[in-house]
């Protein structure tokens, strides 16, 4: 599960994205915002910064935090690099997401999949690959691998929709995190079909493990974004 900080993060970010704070007056403060999300004014303060450094507001001495007046101007492609919480999330503010099933079956997993989803030769797996498309427009080819045991019940209905919020709501498993690996490919065949790549456009991948809160494997996957439509956000805090 994810600290409360970013919790909160997530919330004040969706409710500047949706316009419900004015871009032309402060935030609420921190006093105001801690007694809303029960919550201390440390944590509200945490829950800044992490907006503060993924460029969305900024703050005045004596006056308060403010929204970014380009924050909108920033690419609606781009996705977060340290979280997860599926595409149906990420741009839900943005547009409506929708998704293509290219392939849905069970299978076993080779050795590699074992490894990375912790399971034995016989464990059978979901492999499944889908289009999403954001208002229409191709965003990401996924690939994706799911145990069949940790989520039963999958079906064409819940991949067409969001598998994420069936995991969350209806499985009510809870995710701790991520574990990625961001590199650039040469299209594939799949890649120009389906994203519209040329021969020498380069394709953005990003391999990952998604975690449940007790460490176990959830998802292996891979998403191949065009290189206009896909960024990786990184924010250290550090």
């Amino acid at each position: 599960m994810a600290a409360k900080y970013i919790t909160i993060a997530r919330e004040i970010k969706r409710r500047i994205l949706s316009q419900q704070y004015s871009a032309s007056a402060p935030l609420p403060d921190q006093f105001a915002l801690a007694a809303e999300f029960a919550t201390s004014r440390m944590t509200i303060q945490q829950a800044m910064r992490q907006l503060i450094v993924e460029g969305l507001v900024y703050s005045r001495q004596g006056q308060g935090t403010f929204i970014r007046k380009n924050f909108l101007q920033q690419s609606r492609w781009d996705l977060p690099g340290s979280d997860y919480f599926g595409a149906t999330k990420t741009w839900e503010n943005v547009g409506e997401v929708t998704s293509k099933i290219i392939r849905f079956e069970l299978r076993f997993p080779t050795e590699k999949e074992q490894a990375s989803l912790l399971l034995g030769p016989d464990d059978p797996v979901y492999d499944f690959n889908r289009l999403r498309l954001l208002e229409g427009e191709p965003v990401s080819l996924e690939f994706t691998l799911m145990p069949v045991n940790l989520v039963p019940g999958l079906n064409r209905g819940h991949l067409e929709s969001s598998v994420f919020r069936y995991v969350q709501e209806e499985l009510a498993l809870k995710i701790m995190g991520s574990y990625r690996i961001v590199r650039a490919l040469k299209p594939g065949a799949e890649d120009k079909q389906y994203l519209n790549c040329d021969d020498t456009d380069p394709v953005l991948e990003v391999e990952q493990v998604i975690y449940l809160e007790d460490g176990t494997p959830l998802e292996y996957a891979h998403c191949h974004y065009r290189y206009d439509h896909g960024g990786v956000i990184v924010v250290n805090n550090g």
